[in-house]
């Protein structure tokens, strides 16, 4: 049976050794730049260099992300990272960018690529996208069954790689857009704020309360140690932790119980289990409550954490009474609680603290357990009844901190010697570790012949197992020893070292690669040498619209081209042959719209619809995956990259042109200054107008949450915005931006940064709405002259055009 990866999480140098020392078989971290957990301590070059040294001497592989979207300023010098970590040697780099990614497969060919989570890899045919450029590996999407991923394992010869414990997304990662569009801090930059922690309320379209006030975007951990044995049956190459930005010690404790879990079932697959107390460790390490996420089909409700969105820890016990006076507060326990530990009261305004004393019958103590009732110091009355739970375990943290500080519990890689004594010869000694490599020292004196004391096997053993300040021990050893063979023991330790430091040095070079034969300066200079396409005499524009009666509105008010579907596909399906004919009567261009979100299902019915009606000359597909894309452009026909493929910079251009696509929408998140700067070898086309989705969810929001057939309702935050939310057929929540993005003002500068088409974003709108917006935008184009906003739309945004995000 294949043994799969064990990936672990490093968000600095001290987590790296919590990983390897409990056990990972290879660690992903980021540098200081370019990675999507900005917020960590993360490597310097030098940590780097020193991460890769120890990694690689222990056996573990060493994954670097550079998993965010990259912008055209920033393409050279994170290009010249690469090929700093090319130069020591490290084993893959993780990628979001669809762009650079394939940059570096083909600048840096023996450098292992491997797609990110944050890609939204979902179907098997955006995996054979992946694959045709050279990508080693993707991480599928997390929302993603078992079943389902068991089928993209068949079909490819890529590595696949999943999660298995750790924090989730509400969103499908890669297509939350609410960080950014609230606050500037994009996800896909690295820079996400986790709105889904925070709380919200459920309203109905006329602004009543559907629910109380709750984490409604907040969803439990993600735990399968209790299903490891289906896992490693499916095949799946790697095994991932999350958690980047935990402590060192949740990276040991998680790491250690995963790596026994897998060794275990590897071992006696018949007798696996899972002891109790791994259970509880993993509890009270850190969690949220825990889920299988999507794995064995949709939990609903059973997903989400709505009550607590940080660490519920483990309940310790109730609030009995509280004495005024004194202002302490009793607790009867039922776990162990010591000095240091953290405790989090769950009242109605729940605060935690860490102890740092309590009192038993009157008495400090620094310990207590089940049973006993301590007297706590809090800063106001708490009800009796209240529950208590232990947030952190200062005994637990202190236990597992020595598993990756305490040398005596180092991680050893075992090594096989041989060693020959022949009198008149030096002293062989041939070290060889479990990867095969062969070391070979030989002494620099002669064997002699013994006068009193000749060497014997226990004797020799003795010295060659001398390896306790190097990171190898003796698993096996022989020796060939001609009798009365002496040799002094200075010498043998000298041959001792050599090997081990050759054997060593043998590890490293392992891992380096050969040198590439261009320079990837060319290839850069290339892409940005090129003019692009050139300003477009006119702004195009085109509407995107999920009904008949909006399509109709929309041609009949002058678009230049059409997008019909929204994220119900049955209902495009049924609807789409009216639109296309009329469409054809008034010389609009149509395409077919896809979800952004396309399942083995929805993938089966789009291409039986493309071999049943063939789309001719001016008509096409928008496509919001690399999945829809290579499949309509296999079949000859046009397909337009949705803004949903995160396109932000000119080499993802450039690759999309390559794959056959014939434009593409641009990333909702780039400035007007980086789009004038872009070098576009095909068409481009920006958002200009809209209610703008910002994220899309596997978990129905509105039957998790409240007893109604209702398909849209309203998530109202703190400060009193709503973002409208849709459930579409497939029980997926759509939220949507509480600002209408509204571009009416600036198309002559969206025109002269080379944008080709402006598209009206009108999924959800009625028909008279869209003949309004689509007339206004077409008078605008023709008179230029700027009219009031709120007239059009009210509450609006420009989104990132002037600002950007971080």
């Amino acid at each position: 049976m294949k043994r799969p990866e064990l990936l672990s999480p490093a968000g600095n140098m001290e987590a790296l050794r919590a990983a390897v020392e409990n056990g990972a078989d290879a660690v992903y971290l980021g540098g200081k730049e370019f990675n999507a957990r900005r917020s960590a301590a993360n490597f310097s070059r030098e940590e780097l260099k020193e991460a890769t040294y120890y990694t690689h001497l222990k056996g573990v592989n060493l994954y670097v992300t550079v998993n965010i979207l990259i912008s055209d300023e920033e393409m050279e010098k994170a290009a010249d990272f690469v090929d700093f970590l090319y130069s020591i040697g490290v084993d893959g780099i993780i990628v979001q960018d669809l762009g650079f990614g394939a940059f570096i497969k083909r600048n840096f060919p023996h450098m292992e690529v491997h797609g990110s989570t944050q890609m939204t890899i979902h179907n098997a045919e955006s995996v054979k996208a992946l694959e045709n450029l050279k990508f080693d590996r993707v991480v599928l999407a997390r929302e993603l069954s078992l079943d389902e991923i068991r089928r993209i394992k068949s079909s490819t010869s890529m590595k696949i790689e999943t999660f298995i414990h750790g924090a989730l997304c509400f969103c499908y990662s890669g297509q939350c857009l609410m960080s950014s569009f609230i606050g500037s801090r994009s996800g896909n930059r690295g820079q996400c704020a986790q709105p889904c922690r925070l709380p919200y309320a459920l309203v109905d379209e006329k602004g009543n309360k559907l629910t109380e006030k709750l984490h409604l975007l907040s969803p439990r951990d993600l735990k399968l140690i209790d299903h490891l044995p289906r896992l490693i049956e499916a095949g799946i190459d790697s095994f991932k932790i999350e958690g980047r930005l935990k402590r060192p010690e949740y990276v040991a404790l998680v790491t250690s119980v995963y790596r026994q879990a897998m060794d275990r079932y590897l071992e006696a697959p018949e007798r696996y289990n899972v002891p109790p107390e791994d259970e509880s460790k993993l509890a009270r390490i850190f969690n949220r409550d825990f889920t299988t996420g999507y794995y064995f089909g949709n939990p609903g409700a059973k997903l989400m954490s709505v009550d607590c969105p940080r660490n519920k820890g483990v309940f310790l016990g109730k609030v009995t009474g509280y004495d005024r006076k004194r202002g302490f507060v009793k607790i009867l326990l039922e776990d162990h609680l010591h000095v240091g530990d953290g405790v989090d009261f769950r009242g109605k305004e729940g605060f935690g603290y860490v102890v740092t004393e309590f009192f038993v019958n009157g008495r400090k103590r620094s310990q207590a357990g089940p049973g006993e009732i301590v007297e706590l110091r809090t800063r106001e009355p708490i009800p009796r009844g209240t529950p208590i739970y232990k947030t952190s375990d200062t005994a637990l943290l202190s236990e597992v901190r020595k598993t990756y500080t305490d040398p005596k519990l180092a991680r050893k890689v075992p090594v096989d010697v041989e060693v020959s004594l022949e009198i008149g010869k030096p002293m062989m000694v041939k070290m060889t570790d479990p990867e095969g490599s062969e070391a070979l020292a030989y002494s620099e004196k002669l064997v002699q012949q013994a006068e009193k004391h000749p060497l014997d096997e226990r004797t020799v053993r003795g010295q060659i197992d001398r390896l306790g300040n190097t990171i190898f021990f003796l698993r096996n050893f022989t020796a060939r020893i001609e009798k009365g063979a002496m040799l002094p023991f200075s010498s043998m330790n000298d041959t001792r070292r050599k090997a081990v430091a050759q054997l060593g040095q043998l590890r490293l070079a392992r891992h380096i690669k050969p040198p590439v034969e261009k320079s990837w300066r060319d290839f850069i200079e290339e892409v940005y040498r090129h003019p692009g396409i050139g300003k477009s005499s006119a702004l195009k524009l085109s509407a995107r619209v999920d009904n008949v009666e909006s399509a109709r509105a929309a041609i009949f008010s002058g678009v230049d081209i059409i997008y019909f579907g929204g994220e119900n596909f049955s209902e495009t399906k049924k609807h789409y042959k009216e639109v296309r004919r009329l469409a054809d009567g008034c010389g609009c261009e149509f395409y077919l719209a896809l979800p952004r979100i396309v399942d083995r299902k929805t993938m089966g019915e789009f291409e039986n619809l493309l071999d049943e009606t063939k789309l001719v000359h001016g008509e096409g597909v928008l496509a919001g995956n690399l999945g829809v894309i290579i499949s309509a452009v296999k079949r000859g026909i046009k397909a337009v990259a949705d803004f949903s493929l995160n396109t932000f910079n000119s080499v993802s251009l450039k690759v999309l042109n390559e794959l056959g696509v014939s434009r593409v929408v641009l990333s909702p998140e780039l400035s007007l200054n980086q789009i004038g700067q872009l070098a576009a070898p095909l068409p481009i086309e920006c958002l200009v107008h809209g209610r703008l989705p910002l994220m899309v969810s596997e978990h129905n929001l509105i039957k998790a949450n409240i007893d109604s057939n209702e398909r849209k309702v309203g998530l109202k935050d703190r400060i009193g915005k709503v973002f409208p939310v849709v459930v579409d057929e497939r029980g997926r929540s759509h939220i949507y931006n509480c600002y209408e993005l509204c571009m009416i003002n600036h198309l002559e500068g969206i025109r002269n940064a080379g944008v080709n088409v402006g598209q009206l974003y009108l999924i959800g709108k009625e028909a008279g709405e869209v003949e309004r917006l689509v007339k206004a935008y077409k008078n605008a184009l023709v008179v230029k002259e700027k009219i009031d906003e709120k007239t059009l739309t009210g509450a609006h945004t420009y989104g990132h055009f002037f600002r950007g995000v971080k």
